[in-house]
Formats: C-alpha cells, sequence, structure tokens
C-alpha cells in the first residue's frame, strides 16, 4: 500500500507568482525543478530516484505526495 507523504515547505498556499516550481522527493530527498507549478491532480516524477508521485492539494495550502 502506497505511503503518503508530506511537504513542510515554507511556501504553503501559494498560487500566484511564488508558486512553487520544484519539490522534495519524498523517497531520496532530491530537489527536483518542474516546469511548471504544482498543482492538485498532476504527476510527477523523481529525476534522480524515479519514483512517481500524485500530487494533492490539503485544505491548509500543503502538497501531499502519494507514491504511484
Amino acid at each position: 500500500m502506497p505511503l503518503d507523504y508530506y511537504d513542510d515547505d515554507e511556501d504553503k498556499g501559494s498560487a500566484g507568482k511564488g508558486a512553487r516550481k520544484d519539490f522534495d522527493c519524498p523517497e531520496c530527498s532530491a530537489n527536483n525543478p518542474l516546469d511548471d507549478a504544482l498543482k492538485d491532480g498532476h504527476e510527477v516524477m523523481c529525476n534522480y530516484c524515479g519514483c512517481s508521485f500524485l500530487v494533492k492539494a490539503t485544505d491548509d495550502g500543503r502538497f501531499k505526495f502519494r507514491e504511484i
């Protein structure tokens, strides 16, 4: 069963000019730059370990990553 991970970034809830364009992999902790900002429902892949995650936005503006 996949585990749920939470991103503990200080930019929680940012949707405008400060939108997140990177994420830290919950598996290997590598920072991964993105072309587009993180959004609810997107699938992202770690460029270092190859794990794929489904992005979910929480009510408090943080992003939750579920391994797929």
